[in-house]
């Protein structure tokens, strides 16, 4: 028996199977096309001001999105252009910007251990990350306060 069905086929990687305009190549509008749309449509939207209406209130409501469509566009045109130069990158001080030969120290190990940064905790900074010992202070039990499990006796 023959097969009827739709070949599936690829084209510039868009399948008809996805967009069947696409073997002959109608698949998305160019960008100048594009922004002669919105710009048609952002002051066709100034015509609407002229009508049989009486209120103010879809004066107000037309203007203001007849002015965002030609804000869009225009903003679009600008950003989406072929020769637009992006801006130089941010040389600013991130976690990426450490100093040629920098060793990360190894958090879970020093918090396990309390070397590194959790060395200098007191018992009550220990209680708070639920780690046993004793602190650099040297106290051995931290009352629990009277709003924690104390009230329950």
């Amino acid at each position: 028996m023959a097969d009827h069905g739709t070949k599936v086929e690829v084209y510039n990687g868009v399948s008809t199977e996805d967009e069947p305009s696409a073997a002959w190549g109608w698949h998305q509008f160019p960008r100048k096309t594009t922004i002669i749309i919105g710009y048609v449509a952002g002051i066709a939207m100034f015509g609407f001001l002229f009508g049989n209406h009486k209120g103010r209130v879809e004066d107000i409501y037309i203007v203001v999105l007849g002015l965002a469509v030609l804000i869009g566009v225009t903003l679009y045109a600008r950003h989406s252009s072929p020769n637009r130069k992006l801006p130089a990158n941010r040389t600013t001080v991130t976690s990426h910007n450490k100093p040629v030969g920098h060793q990360e120290p190894v958090w879970t190990e020093d918090q396990h251990n309390l070397t590194g940064a959790y060395a200098d905790l007191t018992t009550a900074e220990l209680r708070s990350w639920n780690l046993p010992g004793v602190g650099v202070d040297g106290v051995e039990s931290v009352p629990t306060p009277p709003h924690g499990l104390a009230h329950h006796k």
